[in-house]
């Protein structure tokens, strides 16, 4: 989902099929099992109340339904007139993917992925136990109040070296395959590379239900169970630019299982670009390093970024709320990664990288509470690039940085491509039509879809398009953008053609300027070694 962006990644303990513990004073036994269309969960209390209330209030449970007579579930509350000690509710998955939000549940196959912290009770503690029938699985065995839960055949489960994949007949072969072998690899290259036993055994779960409307989304938990899900019929056979992103997917969840999971992160809130931008480079060192993508596609991926680091910072001295939300913790934090990177190789003569960096980031948060920026930055190169990003002038940021990138042996040149005019036209008649921001676009499988809602006049109703001036905005983005630019030099109207026909004029007042895009050219290579 584009906003501004380019898409496309609590004390419970679960003890599978374990007995019962004691119940004691302020605790809940929770249990969990599947049923049809979703999972029914039963709640046991220590003493009887007429109201609990659940501690995540970011999970959405719309599709949440109490089933025990007398009870109600309003705005993340369970109320009754009378005291109660159990209820139970239904819960089917989520109707859709939300940005940086855990989807209570997701549908796996014939099975489920329930997000454990979603069940726990305010000023409780909870026992959450997953409940197989025959010839189910329960995956992870313990601590599920930390993420994520597996419930559904057991013949689904791979089991590898330390390691287990869940897939389902309906994923295509070559996508399993992508993401299967790309995720045991990563064991043994972050494993290698970054060292420390992993508390739980890393788990991934492949799944081709994801409700949208985003193409693809990944997210990993603290049970070491990361969740990859698909959108749409697309997946056979993918379109070829997705493929670094795909290609690298695994591999950037992956890194979390090291860079997240069983560590503090003291700034994840205020500086999510530091664990994200870890993960997203970390993941294009590895994935370049193991062969699953070259150096080219590694240079596209990190023109990509810095071009919309660019575009998020602008020419402002640096606010770090534009680094805290939406793609630009990506773009940035790769950036970031990349400079520290450069200079580490260029210091040491080849012999440290960014992983170095990282292991030794992580060894001393282990036993020092965590990590944040300011531990990061300690160990940059003395004057390191990174604070011309982050704490020189605005004005001057960007040419510096060109200038000290050069100097790391990078090339760049202005190219703008299809994607570059493609979203400078979108994002520009939606600022000429709306009011207020938070307006994007799609790409869905029938071509852009405008992400408007109510608030965009005559684009308002999340069109999905077929043509702007008589061009394709997803085929033939650069003469749409170039007729588009004409129109608005002479403050005419611009217009659209949706997919069901119908024509919408959209005022543009102001001019269309075109993208500066600064294209990677040619950079030491992200190549490193394996162990």
């Amino acid at each position: 989902m584009n906003k501004r962006r380019w898409g496309a990644w609590s004390a419970l303990a679960l003890a599978c099929a374990a007995p019962a513990p004691v119940l004691a004073q302020q605790a809940a036994i929770i249990e969990a099992r599947t049923a049809p269309g979703g999972v029914i969960v039963t709640w046991r209390l220590a003493e009887p109340t007429t109201r609990v209330v659940f501690l995540a209030d970011s999970v959405i449970r719309d599709l949440w339904t109490v089933t025990t007579p007398g009870l109600t579930l309003k705005d993340g509350a369970v109320e009754g007139v009378e005291p109660f000690r159990n209820f139970e509710i239904r819960i089917v998955p989520d109707a859709a993917e939300v940005e940086r939000v855990y989807m209570g549940l997701s549908k796996a196959g014939a099975g489920h992925v329930l997000y454990g912290p979603a069940l726990k009770l305010k000023g409780m503690d909870a026992t959450l136990t997953a409940r197989p029938v025959a010839s189910e699985v329960a995956v992870p065995t313990t601590e599920a109040e930390k993420g994520y839960v597996y419930l559904g055949p057991e013949q689904a489960l791979l089991r590898r070296d330390g390691a287990a994949v869940v897939t389902s007949p309906s994923t295509p072969p070559a996508l399993t395959a992508l993401l299967r072998d790309g995720f045991f690899a990563a064991q043994k290259f972050y494993g290698a590379r970054l060292g420390h036993d992993l508390p739980n055994e890393p788990t991934l779960i492949i799944s081709t239900d994801s409700p949208g409307p985003t193409g693809f989304r990944g997210d990993v938990t603290d049970t070491g169970l990361i969740s990859l899900r698909f959108h749409g019929d697309i997946w056979a056979s993918p379109p070829p630019d997705v493929a670094v992103p795909l290609g690298t997917f695994v591999w950037h969840e992956s890194l979390h299982l090291w860079n997240g999971h069983g560590v503090e992160l003291k700034d994840g809130d205020t500086a999510p670009w530091l664990h994200e931008g870890g993960a997203e480079y970390g993941a294009l060192v590895a994935a370049v390093s193991s062969g699953v993508i070259d150096e080219d596609q590694a240079r596209a991926s990190l023109t990509q970024r810095l071009n919309g680091c660019r575009k998020a910072l602008g020419d402002a001295d640096y606010d770090p709320r534009r680094l805290r939300s939406g793609a630009s913790i990506y773009h940035c934090g790769v950036v970031v990664q990349w400079i520290a990177d450069l200079e580490a190789r260029r210091a040491s003569g080849g012999a440290r990288d960014i992983l170095d960096l990282w292991k030794a980031l992580l060894d001393a948060a282990r036993v020092g509470g965590g990590y944040g920026v300011t531990d990061f930055r300690a160990l940059l190169q003395p004057d390191s690039a990174v604070g011309v990003l982050l704490d020189g002038a605005g004005a001057t940021r960007w040419a510096s940085l060109d200038a000290r990138l050069t100097a790391l042996g990078v090339a760049l040149e202005d190219r703008p491509e299809a994607d570059d005019y493609r979203m400078a036209v979108l994002f520009h008649l939606n600022d000429e039509n709306c009011a207020g921001g938070g307006t994007g676009f799609y790409r869905v499988e029938e071509g852009i879809k405008l992400d408007t809602g109510d608030k965009c006049g005559p684009l308002s109703g999340d069109p999905l398009l077929a043509a702007i001036e008589g061009h394709d905005p997803l085929g033939d983005a650069t003469a749409m953008f170039h007729a588009v630019q004409a129109r608005c030099a002479e403050s005419l109207p611009v217009r659209y053609r949706t997919q069901d026909g119908k024509v919408i004029e959209a005022a543009c007042k102001a001019p269309l300027v075109t993208p500066e895009v600064q294209a990677v050219t040619a950079a030491p290579p992200l190549a490193t070694r394996a162990a």
